[in-house]
């Protein structure tokens, strides 16, 4: 083998090295993130519904507002 060849030969071989510990890194960092990610969604869904106490919807959406004894909306 000429000296041009091995130094290649090397070349190619740290280069895979440094490839495959980037690669590592990366896929950690994405684990992470995503680790964090569905950390807070968790947070937020469990904050979301121990906020939601009483009467929710679209049928409810009447007596929320200033409504009489009948359940009829009244004019403001």
């Amino acid at each position: 083998m000429f000296h041009n060849d091995i130094m290649q030969a090397l070349m190619q071989e740290r280069v895979r090295e440094l490839r495959r510990e980037a690669r590592a890194a990366r896929d950690a960092g994405i684990a992470r993130r995503a680790l964090r990610f569905w950390e807070e969604q968790a947070q937020r869904t469990t904050t979301r519904l121990s906020r939601r106490r009483g009467p929710h919807g679209p049928r409810y959406a009447a007596q929320a507002r200033c409504t009489c004894q009948s359940g009829r909306v009244q004019a403001r």
